[in-house]
């Protein structure tokens, strides 16, 4: 994909509101899994596959161009780091997409129906295939792909991966990304060595976050308690600050009272074509508002951001509100549901609970 259309279409391994990970040059709180990927360069014998898996926002993608930036020659500002500045010249032809020995396969985007595709298609993944088979475009260089993510292969796209996992060329290196790396064909996991991120811990996030946002401190301790340990997360909703966080306080702080037209404002806001970002978020945080909430009203103890709720619930009452917003975002995602009507009658159940 040429500059001009990264520029102009979505990009399907955005995150919701993050920066690109290509963009991205620092890391946090993944030190570990970046010196086994040295050592395993140093040794000699760097195993041809890499399986990244934790939760979306940790920051596998970034950890993944730090690899690639890598390997293909960026020179990092330290001897034991891959810390590659983004002055580099390698550094700058990955972020283009413009360096011939790296490939990107993610879900694609399909120019006439004018929306990214739910799937990687096989044919993409056989292009990859050709990419390998074929003459290095720098000589004595690996040869890079990043599968952004293994959770959008299908079945045939699969097996179409495990052929190359099998048979693997000399100086190719193949890295997965997965959030569900159980959902994988157990072959493909097998055939790759697995380095799992772990949630980053708030203490961090926080530190890390206030360096790169400027946001009241209500804003970043309310996105660094609701980032579930992702980084990402935490900066997507800092900047997603007023159509998430400030609009979701308001909701939660009016449950005490009777129905609002801010319910009403809000669903509407949140159902606009270019809110997708903004309305995944606010899944997301209002569910794990419910769940701190529900095991708050066992242990009297409160984990999650803002304050406990300005009303009284028995915890079943919680737990069953927080089954129904799940299951609404599934089947909104799934039978593809007027947005407005399903968080409307959402925040109206919570209300009315």
């Amino acid at each position: 994909m040429r500059k001009t259309e990264i520029e102009e279409y979505p990009e399907s391994d955005r995150a919701p509101g993050c920066p690109h990970p290509r963009e991205t040059y620092d890391l946090i709180g993944h030190g570990e899994a970046e010196t086994r990927f040295l050592r395993a360069q140093a040794s000699g014998r760097l195993h041809h596959a890499w399986l990244i898996t934790g939760a979306p926002g940790v920051g596998k993608a970034t950890l993944a161009y730090r690899m690639i930036r890598h390997i293909l020659g960026g020179q990092s500002l330290l001897t034991t780091s891959m810390n590659v500045p983004e002055s580099d010249p390698v550094a700058q032809r990955i972020e283009s997409l413009g360096h011939g020995n790296f490939m990107l396969l993610r879900r694609p985007y399909d120019f006439k129906l004018k929306k990214i595709r739910t799937e990687i298609p096989v044919d993409d993944v056989r292009e990859m295939g050709k990419f390998f088979q074929g003459t290095a475009a720098e000589d004595k260089s690996w040869r890079v792909c990043l599968i952004d993510t293994a959770d959008d292969l299908n079945r045939n796209s699969e097996n179409a991966i495990l052929k190359l996992l099998e048979e693997p060329p000399a100086k190719a290196l193949i890295i997965l990304l997965s959030s569900a790396p159980g959902r994988l064909l157990p072959t493909i996991r097998s055939r790759c060595m697995h380095l799992p991120l772990r949630a980053v811990p708030e203490a961090e996030i926080a530190p890390w976050l206030r360096d790169r946002v400027d946001a009241p401190d209500a804003i970043i301790d309310a996105a660094v308690k609701l980032s579930r340990g992702g980084p990402g997360k935490a900066i997507a909703l800092a900047q997603n600050a007023d159509t998430v966080l400030k609009p979701l306080t308001g909701f939660l702080s009016s449950l005490d009272r009777g129905a609002s037209k801010m319910d009403h404002i809000l669903a509407n806001s949140l159902a606009t074509q270019n809110a997708g970002a903004s309305r995944q978020l606010f899944w997301e945080a209002l569910q794990d508002v419910l769940q701190a909430q529900s095991v708050f009203s066992v242990t009297g103890e409160w984990h999650g951001a803002f304050k406990p709720l300005p009303v009284s619930k028995p915890p079943e009452t919680w737990q069953k509100l927080w089954d129904k917003v799940c299951e609404m975002q599934r089947v909104e995602a799934a039978i593809n549901m007027d947005k407005k009507t399903v968080m409307s009658d959402t925040l109206s159940a919570i209300r009315a609970a």
